[in-house]
């Protein structure tokens, strides 16, 4: 059956309702007049002249809590509407309940319960406004849920029928066509009345709180059975009990408003809160009862109007629930249809997905919040060496070499705070050969989705293109020949240091004699045995560079001159012992120049240390002595 939005409301909703100041008055009011017209002792023309004044009263009251629920703040532009027409049809109900109050008092007859053709055409006019106001609100479904919906709601409106009939007193009163009539005309009125509220009480757009709707549902099948007791109440001389069975419903009615309001100021997510249930028992629930029914009516032992009414009605019922069921056949079978189609869908989607996944060159790993890993792609075997399975249950930074660690680290524990977000880390992991590698991943947080509940790392290896980066770098940076700094490196590393240091510009002396004499590729052994020297002298935190053909340099951080020329005459130890080259001994000849200074005016500082050895080149200066 179709869905029902019905919720117990919150103990604030309940204690709005007997804190309310209104409804204790309503309550109270209704015990007063509910007293007096049961107590024995007074006339029926006294209680009959108070009648019409408290259903008018009791109409007031309707009508005013239907308008301040239409300008009720927060309430949706449909259910503003709504209680509007209910304030409107309310209005009517006043008007016919007043014109046949004044009528009764211009014309006094004992025991007029029932109003005229002017309170009944007006009161007519009321009710159809508020069924209006029930047939236009929106159910918000559509489709075949919408037929399911208006089938379930046939079969409580039916039930309900039965009931009506069987309980009315007017169906015996065969040889009385217009007590038949009235009874009929009423029983119409109540079923329409309730049609409206069970088709509300069933949407997914209810306009008042379960407490109020099941109220209103209340006042209108007892308002029906009410006008239809009225003919056999008056005449077996009870005008006061009829009184009584007409106002109690009205009472309740009048409440339904104020209780919706009270209910909506104390919880105002009330109504947004109703819990969507895959099917309501309403409708079994009255075939059920319309069973019920007939089997008790059939013990009466005599097949009177009234029990083929139930018959009838019984069959009616069946047969809504019998056509509904069929539907719901009909639906099955075309969902199941659509799920086997589904299911073979996800198995040939999962089948794909499986394929590329065993033979992708990516990475995919899940780890936890914890960072523990939860699962790996068969690509792991190729980058750690090691099948994916003896990875699962390891920390994601015993996987990567401790190197930038802490970095990444402290980006993830950021990512974790920001679900679905991504971030991109560079990674170097360990590869079973002792080799390292590097990733790139594509770190996602998807801890929120069910099915995942875990950090997404996407990976690929870029070894070769860090290497190949690397080379460029190198190349970009080093002399080709000597593997020594550049002189852009060499600027750099000068620029960077900071502080005071010490620089020596080397210039080799004859090496031109040497190209003429042995030829160019001697030449080049002889300065890459030069560079080779230098570097055997230097420390490691030295930077030893080759500024140009047979000139080179020595930056040397945090030392004095007296240090940078105790290093020039070790150098000129290195280089006292000659170079084999082809057989031949070539001797190394170096002019060194040495100066000591501030980094931050480093142009001066080499200047200082290439004067000093042009100095030493041109004999100003004893090279022996350094």
């Amino acid at each position: 059956m179709s869905t029902s939005h019905e919720q117990r409301p919150r103990p604030a909703a309940r204690g709005a309702l007997l804190r309310d100041p209104v409804l204790r008055v309503l309550l109270l009011f209704t015990a007063a007049f509910t007293v007096w017209y049961a107590l024995p002792g007074t006339g029926a023309s006294a209680k009959l002249a108070l009648f019409w004044p408290i259903q008018v009263l009791l109409d007031i009251v309707f009508a005013v809590f239907s308008a301040r629920m239409s300008a009720l703040p927060g309430v949706s532009a449909a259910h503003r509407r709504f209680w509007r027409l209910i304030a409107a049809g309310a209005v009517f109900l006043t008007a016919g309940d007043a014109a046949q109050g004044v009528q009764t008092f211009a014309t006094p007859v004992d025991g007029m319960v029932q109003g005229g053709a002017v309170q009944s055409g007006l009161v007519t006019c009321g009710s159809l406004v508020c069924l209006l106001a029930m047939v236009l609100h929106p159910t918000n479904t559509a489709g075949r849920e919408r037929l399911r919906f208006m089938l379930d709601a046939a079969t409580v409106v039916a039930a309900t029928a039965v009931f009506v009939w069987y309980l009315s007193p007017s169906v015996d009163l065969g040889e009385s066509g217009g007590a038949l009539l009235l009874a009929l005309a009423s029983a119409g009125v109540s079923l329409a009345g309730s049609f409206g509220l069970v088709k509300l009480m069933l949407g997914r757009n209810m306009p008042f709180t379960p407490i109020a709707g099941w109220s209103a549902g209340l006042a209108s099948v007892l308002i029906g059975l009410s006008t239809g007791l009225t003919a056999a109440l008056v005449e077996v001389t009870r005008p006061e009990v009829a009184m009584l069975a007409r106002l109690l419903p009205c009472a309740l009615l009048a409440a339904v408003p104020r209780i919706n309001e009270a209910n909506l100021r104390a919880d105002p997510d009330i109504l947004a809160r109703r819990p969507v249930r895959p099917f309501s028992l309403m409708p079994y629930i009255g075939v059920a009862a319309a069973y019920a029914l007939l089997i008790v009516s059939l013990t009466r032992g005599s097949l009177d109007v009234r029990v083929w009414g139930v018959v009838i009605g019984v069959l009616l019922v069946t047969g809504i629930v019998v056509t509904r069921q069929l539907i719901a056949f009909t639906d099955n079978a075309r969902l199941l249809g659509e799920v086997d189609r589904s299911m073979q869908a996800l198995a040939a989607q999962e089948e794909r997905f499986r394929a590329l996944v065993q033979h992708s060159s990516d990475i995919t790993v899940i780890a936890g919040a914890d960072h523990v890993v939860s699962y790996a792609s068969p690509a792991v075997e190729r980058t750690f060496g090691v099948p994916p399975e003896s990875v699962i249950g390891r920390r994601m930074d015993e996987l990567t070499v401790a190197e930038g660690r802490d970095e990444w680290r402290a980006r993830l524990d950021d990512l974790l705070t920001r679900p679905g977000a991504s971030i991109t880390l560079r990674l170097r992991v360990p590869h079973l050969d002792g080799r390292a590698r590097w990733l790139t991943a594509v770190v996602t947080n998807l801890t929120h989705v069910p099915s995942i509940g875990g950090v997404v790392y996407n990976a690929h290896d870029i070894t070769d293109v860090v290497a190949f980066q690397d080379r460029l770098r190198h190349e970009a940076t080093h002399d080709a020949l000597t593997g020594l700094a550049n002189r852009a490196l060499f600027a750099e590393r000068i620029a960077a240091a900071g502080g005071r240091a010490s620089v020596l510009i080397i210039d080799l002396d004859g090496f031109k004699a040497v190209n003429d004499t042995y030829g160019h590729h001697a030449g080049d052994a002889l300065l890459r045995a030069v560079a080779a020297r230098l570097r055997h002298c230097v420390r490691p935190t030295d930077t030893v560079a080759r500024l140009g053909g047979d000139e080179f340099a020595v930056l040397l951080p945090d030392t004095s001159l007296a240090y940078a020329e105790d290093l020039t005459r070790r150098m000129h130890e290195c280089f006292a012992e000659p170079v084999e080259i082809d057989q031949a001994l070539v001797p190394i000849r170096a002019s060194i120049g040495a100066a000591c200074g501030a980094l931050a005016d480093a142009d001066a500082l080499l200047r200082d240390a290439d004067a000093a050895m042009y100095s030493v080149k041109h004999g100003l200066r004893d090279r022996a002595a350094l």
